[in-house]
């Protein structure tokens, strides 16, 4: 049991990464949020909220008021979708990765599509550190 939940965890955090855009998968309270009893610790499985990923994208790319409005719903939607993947027991492992990396490539497609030259160009720096990040984690995990 133990091994199944860590190694759930560790899909999870890969998974969650990706869409933090290069940050770590677990997030801390920023002064002023109103962190809630969590604070800085982690938060839940499905990591951050769809408002906090914006507001960090937000700040990262530099997104106008009209890239908000889009975006968010993407995030949410994304949200939503590892939400009832992840509650989906019948899938093993290998498919739920699958269908995790399916569901950030195409909302960060999306996202991408919402973006300037530059801001796309940072976007793409940040999946870069990302992807990175996690090939040197599973990589130490495997050895």
């Amino acid at each position: 049991m133990h091994k199944h939940y860590l190694s759930r965890m560790s899909v999870a955090a890969m998974v969650l990464g990706l869409a933090f855009a290069g940050r770590p998968a677990h997030a801390q309270a920023q002064p002023g949020q109103g962190g809630g009893p969590q604070g800085g610790e982690r938060r839940g499985r499905m990591g951050m909220s769809p408002e906090e990923q914006l507001e960090r994208l937000s700040k990262t790319l530099n997104l106008t008021d009209d890239q908000k409005g889009q975006i968010k719903p993407i995030l949410a939607e994304r949200h939503e979708k590892m939400g009832k993947l992840h509650a989906d027991e019948s899938l093993s492992q290998e498919d739920r990765i699958a269908k995790m990396r399916e569901i950030f490539e195409e909302s960060n497609k999306k996202i991408r599509d919402l973006l300037n030259d530059d801001q796309k160009k940072k976007f793409d720096e940040m999946q870069d550190r990302q992807r990175e990040r996690m090939q040197r984690r599973s990589g130490a995990k495997n050895n």
